[in-house]
């Protein structure tokens, strides 16, 4: 009990230093984030007697490669988007002048107990989801000084990255070192664990939020939503944080569908694009890519990502869900053990 006792103890004060400099470890968590995703291509170039610096500079030049096609290709497509996008903006303000404000200010006027009870209503449900990235968005761009320092932040995490992708393993086998002999084969096969889990999450969940980035590109490119690439990219890609593609990609798409179209037809094909892609994400799509390695329940996903973007913000968000999945194997390890014990058996 009293090992216990002080293994929580020094949990606690982690967590605690980490909420205290959540903002100055930013950058930090990020580049880690990326050697960890990046050490098993290294590895893999290492075995094939690629020298390690050399084979991350090779891992840094295609990935640059691969963006810059993407630019090449994607950006006239989106260019001319915005381009038609921006050319309308001033029609979609009249439209909102001429028939949707009016109404919405009669029916506040008219209705005032209503909404203050909607607002409260939306404000429990999805701020505590959209507030850290709204606040790192602000934070980032409010003053020259942040803006410089989220410049310099910028920078520094593919220089993190490397360098800590170049130590990693060295990193790895000081830590299995320092664990006492007698217990190293538990540690180091619990950790195994919680890497094979983390790895499967982030290697498929990049995989099925490019899936949906196409899903949802097309199907708003179907029914002409402007932007409607832009919009499912940023939707795709933010599936990498479960839920979070859904939460700030349908409002916008569907707003611009009526702005432009004034067409419930088209508000339907917009609703179906996203219902058919999340049916498919979670019948298909998750189950094929990402299997059952992770094993969360939606809802402690939800839980997971609410707690981690209001105590870390934006980077909590990012790491809610590997952080669930390693408390997940934790948990399932001492309940193993709790049902193999003398305790529990006696």
């Amino acid at each position: 009990m009293k090992k216990i006792i002080i293994v929580a103890a020094f949990i606690t004060c982690i967590l605690l230093v980490f909420i205290a400099l959540s903002g100055v470890l930013s950058s930090l968590i990020i580049g880690f984030i990326i050697a960890y995703v990046l050490d098993p291509v290294a590895d893999f170039l290492e075995e094939h007697h690629v020298r390690r610096p050399l084979g991350i500079a090779l891992i840094f030049t295609v990935l640059i490669g691969i963006l810059a096609l993407f630019y090449i290709l994607a950006a006239p497509i989106i260019s001319r988007q915005v381009t038609v996008f921006t050319h309308k903006v001033p029609a979609y303000v009249a439209h909102l002048q001429e028939t949707t404000i009016p109404v919405i200010r009669d029916y506040i006027q008219n209705h005032p107990e209503q909404m203050e009870e909607v607002k409260a209503k939306l404000q429990s449900v999805g701020i505590d989801i959209l507030m850290p990235v709204i606040n790192f968005v602000k934070n980032l761009f409010s003053g020259t000084i942040n803006v410089l320092l989220g410049i310099l932040n910028l920078l520094l995490i593919p220089v993190i990255a490397f360098y800590l992708l170049k130590d990693i393993d060295r990193l790895t086998e000081r830590i299995a070192k320092a664990i006492p002999p007698r217990h190293r084969e538990q540690v180091t096969g619990l950790f195994s664990e919680i890497d094979r889990v983390i790895k499967d999450f982030l290697k498929g969940q990049l995989t099925v939020s490019m899936i949906l980035a196409v899903i949802y590109s097309i199907g708003l490119t179907i029914f002409a939503v402007p932007i409607g690439i832009v919009i499912g990219l940023v939707a795709g890609f933010a599936n990498m944080i479960p839920y979070l593609g859904l939460a700030i990609g349908l409002v916008p798409a569907l707003l611009l569908s009526w702005l432009d179209a004034h067409s419930v037809a088209h508000l339907i094909g917009v609703a179906g694009t996203f219902t058919v892609a999340q049916i498919l994400e979670g019948t298909v799509i998750s189950p094929r890519v990402v299997g059952q390695q992770v094993g969360l329940h939606p809802v402690t996903v939800i839980v997971a990502i609410l707690l981690g973007g209001h105590y870390f913000g934006f980077v909590g968000i990012l790491a809610a869900v590997p952080a669930a999945s390693v408390i997940n194997v934790l948990t399932r390890r001492a309940y193993n053990w709790y049902i193999q014990s003398k305790y529990y058996l006696t």
